[in-house]
């Protein structure tokens, strides 16, 4: 992620398919002809884009950014990956590793400077091995969620898929090299990867110690190691591209519920982080991480955005705010996770959640056997708008208990669509860059306290506001001590004052949480230099050894 003088730039670690050709050789400088030559000889020109083609193919954002991309090549293996490395590390070219490119909001397939390669290692999408008895699978950058889904779905595996947001056509390799987490038990996607596998700046590759030493199974087993950890050098940073790594999987439980408790009054916001807390160390793994969304996030996921405000390009007023709650049955806040019992566990756990909110919040528990009674008592109802609201909520409520059942879904990528962009044709993948989507990630940690969590959501509207963005607040727990907030700077894409505007709201943001202790635990490639001052005095990042 923060490049450290290395040959390689950063790697946002997504990935995308390349094909076609070569551009025209003679309207290239000799050194890159021959880098060129070279790699054609490696992969097969079919596989070598050139700089318009790789632009085309891999600039569109929902940020805004748009770098020059020098073009782009498309290895298959990491014997390819390898040579391509060596090549370019001793022709002077810059490489920026890609998984699936679906980097929503921090940057997509763009590289963080102008004038590098783009290495796409989305065609390198093999399930290289599955380890039933120890829960592992194996995969290379390109495999997505919805190809490990199928995967275990097609041979009645019983574990689940680490599943995000960003949709079942996202890297799982790519997420986790950003140290990102999702909602099932393994929520932290990095801390569920045991081991790796890179190819270095020299084209050389890093294996760990016990799959050197002769002992990959281990090895996979055990996330550690024997030595120096060094597999987490890997994850945000420039040091090599992961070409391989195995994750750990959760088993699917013998009883699953989704739970939902509304917060009827802002001020309750403080009781309800309490509680949050209380629930995490009472049951441990037995909950999901719990996300807090304030009105407007839930509104984003369940509602259009009311024209008359979109056409003023201003933001929603607690005037608007008002009908649409009521209108739509949303609170101030709204929380949700799931529990992951055997059955004899289910209502002492239930009993818990209800306690600790019992001062807060109504609690809602919602299983298979509840969704399928649900249905057929709305479907009795007489054609009237509460049905239509009602079968709405629970065509959301089974999408959002199959993700917390790591079962890919789709269901935060409409979030991106609210006030720009051009839904695809239905039976379409969304694709919020290729459709025009303005869409940029504020994601900063919060202490899991209610006075840090008051100042915090406090700083975020005023802010937002301030810079006319609508204020759209997650909380989510990352452990029973921290949050990880997202929030999404929506904006027209296609007006370049509101792309500036949001920019501009996200330094704002980004300063005032710093003052007050909030710093993001990922920026986009656009930010990434924000860090690179303090990145450069981080003493053992120093050392000549890494460069």
């Amino acid at each position: 992620m923060f490049p450290f003088r290395l040959k390689l730039s950063s790697p946002s670690s997504q990935i995308w398919v390349l094909s076609d050709m070569i551009s025209t050789l003679e309207q290239t400088t000799t050194p890159l002809r021959a880098v060129l030559e070279e790699w054609t000889r490696v992969v097969g020109a079919d596989a070598i884009l050139d700089a318009q083609q790789a632009t085309e193919k891999f600039s569109p954002s929902t940020t805004g950014v748009k770098r020059r991309i020098a073009g782009a090549v498309a290895p298959r293996s990491q014997e390819q990956v390898a040579e391509i490395a060596r090549i370019a590390a001793q022709r002077g070219v810059k490489l920026h590793p890609i998984s699936t490119g679906r980097n929503w909001g921090y940057g997509a397939a763009n590289p963080v400077h102008d004038n590098n390669f783009v290495l796409d290692l989305s065609g390198m999408n093999r399930i290289l091995e599955f380890d039933e008895e120890l829960g592992l699978v194996t995969v290379e950058p390109g495999v997505t969620q919805r190809q490990l889904s199928d995967y275990l779905i097609e041979r009645d595996l019983p574990f689940m898929v680490p599943v995000h947001g960003g949709g079942p056509d996202c890297s799982l390799l790519g997420n986790a090299m950003q140290r990102g987490y999702g909602i099932t038990p393994y929520a932290d996607h990095f801390g569920a990867l045991t081991t790796l596998q890179a190819v270095l700046t020299d084209g050389s590759i890093y294996k760990p110690t016990l799959t050197a030493m002769g002992c990959p199974r281990i090895d996979k087993a055990f996330k550690w190691g024997l030595g120096p950890y060094m597999d987490g050098m890997f994850t945000q940073g420039n040091l090599g591209i992961v070409t391989q790594a195995t994750f750990a999987l959760a088993m699917r439980p013998a009883c699953v519920r989704a739970f939902v408790f509304q917060i009827k009054r802002e001020e309750d916001l403080e009781p309800a982080v309490a509680a949050v807390q209380r629930i995490l160390r009472s049951l441990g793994s037995a909950v999901s991480s719990i996300n807090l969304m304030n009105d407007v996030r839930v509104l984003s996921m369940t509602t259009e955005f009311p024209a008359d405000v979109l056409a003023s390009g201003g933001t929603l007023t607690e005037e608007h705010l008002r009908p649409l709650r009521k209108q739509h049955d949303v609170t101030h806040w709204t929380g949700v996770g799931a529990l992951y019992v055997d059955a004899p566990m289910l209502r002492g756990a239930k009993r818990i959640i209800r306690q600790a909110l019992r001062d807060v919040a109504s609690v809602h528990f919602m299983g298979e056997r509840e969704l399928r009674w649900g249905d057929r008592l709305t479907r009795l109802l007489p054609a009237v708008p509460v049905k239509a609201r009602l079968r709405k909520r629970l065509e959301q409520m089974s999408t959002f208990l199959k993700m917390m059942n790591g079962v890919p879904q789709s269901l935060a990528l409409p979030l991106a669509y609210w006030k720009s962009g051009q839904r695809p044709p239905a039976g379409q993948a969304m694709n919020p860059a290729r459709d025009g989507c303005g869409l940029m990630w504020y994601s900063p940690l919060v202490p899991m306290t209610p006075i840090d969590c008051r100042c915090y959501v406090d700083m975020v509207r005023e802010t937002c506001l301030a810079h006319t963005i609508d204020p759209l607040i997650t909380l989510t727990s990352v452990s029973d001590r921290c949050f990880d907030s997202t929030v999404p700077l929506l904006f027209d894409r296609q007006s370049s004052s509101k792309t500036a505007q949001a920019e501009t709201c996200y330094n704002a943001l980004f300063s005032n949480g710093r003052e007050l202790g909030f710093l993001p635990y990922r920026v986009s490639v656009k930010q990434m230099d924000v860090a690179l001052d303090v990145m450069a005095n981080v003493v053992p990042l120093r050392s000549k050894t890494l460069y």
